[in-house]
């Protein structure tokens, strides 16, 4: 199935009519199918449009936790290595979020420009 994302939620096309496409919305949940308007909605179930785009969801937010983890560890290797880093350096090579919220969280150190790992 493809799904796309939307301003209103995600499309899903369908599996029986290529190039139909229902609108989803997994919050609520909602879709315009048939088996949706006619079934899941009075049995307070979900198609498998909905299952689909919650699958596709859940499936996005593990690879962007692996990819923050991965670059976390390589974060922590980099001051590893150097002992203690210009927080400039640092900020351009892995992004100013990243090494903000490392600090916030207690993981880092930041004292006169220069970052080292929380001991």
């Amino acid at each position: 199935m493809k799904i796309k994302k939307t301003k209103e939620g995600y499309a899903v096309e369908s599996s029986s009519k290529k190039g139909t496409f229902y609108n989803v919305d997994p919050k609520k949940p909602w879709c315009d199918c048939a088996a949706f308007k006619f079934r899941e909605l009075r049995r307070k179930g979900v198609c498998k449009h909905i299952q689909a785009v919650r699958e596709h969801i859940e499936k996005t937010q593990q690879k962007t936790l692996q990819k923050t983890e991965k670059k976390l560890g390589s974060i922590t290797e980099y001051i590893s290595e150097k002992g203690q880093v210009d927080s400039i350096e640092l900020i351009d090579k892995f992004g100013e979020e990243t090494v903000d919220r490392m600090i916030k969280n207690g993981e880092l150190i930041e004292h006169n420009g220069k970052i080292t790992i929380l001991k």
